[in-house]
């Protein structure tokens, strides 16, 4: 009469539960398309900004906004570049510190790239 309950193994299921998933390719691509997008609407903000207004402290704050946004949407365009190639080619043997010198190169070659255009 007394049935025996099914055990649950709590910590199968939370393994699968919260196995890491990677995103599709797509998604990766129009984030960095989006994130271009926006580092090319805040290089044209920052071209539109007339030389003439720079006396006027009130005037700077679009461009700052417009040059720290179009900054961090570059480097992190950048950053999903280079995991995108580093996912392609699955060099295991490259390490964390290997990646990140890649990363920061790549951040700093868009950035000036951008800036200087």
């Amino acid at each position: 009469m007394s049935s025996q309950p099914n055990p649950i193994d709590l910590e199968a299921l939370l393994a699968q539960a919260l196995a890491p998933v990677d995103p599709p390719e797509h998604l990766m691509s129009d984030l960095e398309d989006r994130l271009n997008m926006i580092s090319s609407l805040a290089a044209d903000e920052i071209d539109a900004w007339e030389a003439g207004a720079f006396h006027d402290p009130r005037t700077w704050v679009r461009p700052a906004a417009a040059l720290a946004v179009g900054t961090a949407a570059a480097g992190a365009a950048a950053v999903l570049g280079v995991r995108r190639k580093r996912s392609r080619q699955q060099n295991s043997a490259a390490g964390p510190v290997l990646f990140a010198r890649k990363a920061i190169d790549t951040i700093g070659n868009e950035v000036t790239r951008r800036l200087g255009s």
